[in-house]
């Protein structure tokens, strides 16, 4: 893909209905729409990309990378809060939202065994400790007087 700001690629933009927008300092923001319709203005990030395998080489634009589309979708995606993308319908995202429940869950199971256990049963073992040594100061006391 060609550098963004050429008057060719202007004009390309321009007739596909994508729109160029000077900013302060230069640079040209593009229009860019999310799945779920949303229109966004950036800058566009453009990344030199090599394919090992293939050997191909080129430009690319990383804003394409995260979703965006340079035309408005006919026909919109859901947003995801789970992943922060966007699925084809409802049961992908409850699914999504299932998985990462249930990682979470998996990481916390983790994190308690390493801890020893639940926190509440350290705290239970503390009091019934300082009960212990409460009683034994008590008897100190008795013994003294």
């Amino acid at each position: 893909m060609p550098t963004v700001g050429t008057a060719n690629q202007q004009a390309q933009y321009s007739h596909e209905g994508v729109g160029l927008k000077e900013v302060s300092g230069g640079a040209k923001k593009m229009r860019y729409w999310t799945p779920d319709g949303r229109e966004k203005f950036a800058v566009p990030a453009m990344r030199t990309y090599r394919m090992t395998r293939s050997g191909a080489e080129g430009v690319r634009d990383a804003n394409l990378d995260k979703g965006w589309l340079l035309q408005k979708p006919t026909e919109l995606k859901p947003y995801c809060p789970h992943c922060d993308n966007w699925h084809d319908n409802q049961k992908e995202i409850d699914t999504c939202g299932a998985k990462k429940k249930a990682f979470y869950e998996e990481c916390e199971a983790k994190a308690r065994k390493q801890r020893g256990g639940e926190v509440g049963e350290r705290v239970d073992k503390l009091e019934a400790d300082i009960t212990d040594i409460k009683s034994l100061l008590v008897q100190l006391l008795k013994q003294k007087e």
